[in-house]
């Protein structure tokens, strides 16, 4: 290996590496002030609403209409630590967006959005079934992913820059089996929240 080869790939290792830190700070600040600040403002809006569920445990096992410093910090700690998570997924298939430029841009959050919310909006449990009106605690629910998952999407383009990623160095056959497994993905949770909504109403 020649000593341009071996720099060219010290360099492509600390641009990978470069991308890896940005898109888990842009996670962690989406998670922060989606799942963190959003999560409690929204929990206290739920509260304000529905004062005789006050101390009652939620299904994530916060007391609800009780705002506690341990338990602020619990859930901005975990909402950042998701958001992390969540910024290098979306790093590793943001090189899957394809189309003009508002579609990409909108395809990730709302896949993002059908594939979380199947998984946090649920029928069995006190959040979804205790909580009036049930439309607004599913609204507040998903918006929590679709902010989060905007904001990742906002904050990790601007600072990445560009839009080349390892999927433009494998076969289109590749990248495409990918995207029809994501959109499949995205489809079967839009359907399942659908049945969720449904038995919650």
């Amino acid at each position: 290996m020649t000593a341009q080869e071996r720099s060219s790939m010290l360099a492509g290792g600390i641009e990978w590496a470069r991308r890896l830190a940005v898109a888990a700070l842009a996670g962690g600040i989406a998670g922060l002030v989606a799942g963190g600040v959003g999560g409690r403002l929204f929990m206290l809006v739920l509260a304000r609403l529905n004062p005789g569920a006050t101390g009652v445990p939620s299904d994530d096992g916060f007391t609800m209409g009780r705002l506690t410093f341990a338990g602020t910090l619990n859930l901005l700690v975990v909402a950042t630590v998701l958001g992390v998570i969540g910024g290098l997924v979306w790093v590793a298939i943001r090189g899957l967006r394809f189309g003009p430029l508002w579609w990409r841009r909108v395809s990730m959050p709302i896949g993002a959005t059908l594939v979380i919310g199947a998984m946090m909006v649920h029928s069995d449990g006190v959040d979804f079934t205790l909580l009036d009106p049930p439309l607004l605690a599913v609204g507040l629910s998903l918006s929590v992913p679709l902010l989060a998952s905007t904001l990742v999407t906002w904050l990790g383009d601007r600072w990445i820059g560009s839009a080349r990623t390892v999927w433009q160095r494998m076969p289109a056959t590749v990248a495409w089996i990918a995207r029809i497994a994501l959109a499949i993905l995205a489809a079967w949770s839009l359907a399942d929240l659908i049945r969720t909504i449904s038995r919650i109403l």
